[in-house]
């Protein structure tokens, strides 16, 4: 069977893709040091209280946290996404982690807590493709803080559009194997950017091969992505309540400048 239509930021697009981005990113940890120190330092500020992970994704992040004995509530509007962090808590006791389903640019009565820390992770602010819907997300973080509480939000830096390829064609990314069903699927990506607009649209199209090596799904799901300066994001925090933010460049919680890999703010409620 072949699929070549391209799906685009909805909610198909996000399910086609679950599998294969927890196949590619489950093993990527290098952030994870960055959220257990804050973590650690929420614990003493907020003794008792509950981290919050916005665009908790299949678990990749939250997970090491509740290994480490904090409580996580995960939020993420995919259902395929939340089912593999799901399955991966399952043999953690219930206390320590819970994950929502739901867009976390809407108000929800799903959240009945404050949390000492809230995040979002790896570019998943990106995501949103309005102000209106960046607000909507950092006001929502606002409201769930107890004061005090911090958020941190993980961007690329200034400079990373600059450094996109523009061309639209398709470039080998990774081959993936399913483990469940040993099937052996090709991913490739084509990026295009919209400066007027501080967009890059990245599709993706995954070949899915059979044992004998025949192809037996093609599919192209696509994103766009809407990149944000520092300043503006900083406007954008402070429009949303927060205040004292401060900027690192890598997860090792070096200062931000020119070179820096990453652009990660922590923003104080």
């Amino acid at each position: 069977m072949t699929s070549s239509q391209p799906i685009l930021n909805s909610p198909a697009a996000y399910a086609a893709l679950a599998r294969f981005y927890d196949l590619q990113h489950a093993s990527y940890t290098p952030d994870v040091e960055l959220y257990k120190h804050f973590a650690a330092e929420c614990r003493v500020r907020h003794p008792g209280s509950a981290i919050l992970e916005i665009g908790s994704g299949s678990g990749r992040v939250m997970i090491p946290l509740v290994e480490e004995g904090y409580r996580v509530v995960g939020v993420d509007e995919s259902p395929e996404m939340l089912q593999i962090a799901r399955d991966r808590l399952a043999r953690i006791p219930a206390e320590f982690w819970q994950v929502i389903e739901a867009d976390a640019c809407a108000p929800s009565d799903l959240l009945t807590e404050r949390f000492g820390m809230a995040f979002i992770a790896l570019n998943t602010f990106l995501h949103n493709q309005t102000r209106q819907n960046q607000l909507a997300m950092l006001s929502m973080a606002r409201r769930s803080l107890l004061p005090g509480g911090i958020l941190i939000v993980d961007l690329p830096p200034n400079d990373e559009l600059a450094y996109q390829p523009d061309s639209g064609e398709y470039e080998y990314e990774a081959t993936l194997i399913d483990p469940l069903t040993d099937v052996v699927s090709e991913k490739y990506v084509a990026s295009e950017v919209f400066w007027a607009e501080q967009a890059q649209l990245l599709s993706y199209r995954i070949e899915s091969k059979s044992s004998a090596g025949d192809t037996t799904q093609a599919q192209v799901v696509s994103f766009k992505l809407r990149h944000v300066f520092r300043y503006e994001m900083e406007l954008l925090l402070l429009s949303s309540g927060f205040s004292d933010c401060q900027w690192f460049g890598d997860y090792d919680m070096s200062e931000y400048g020119e070179s820096s890999p990453r652009m990660i703010a922590v923003a104080k409620a």
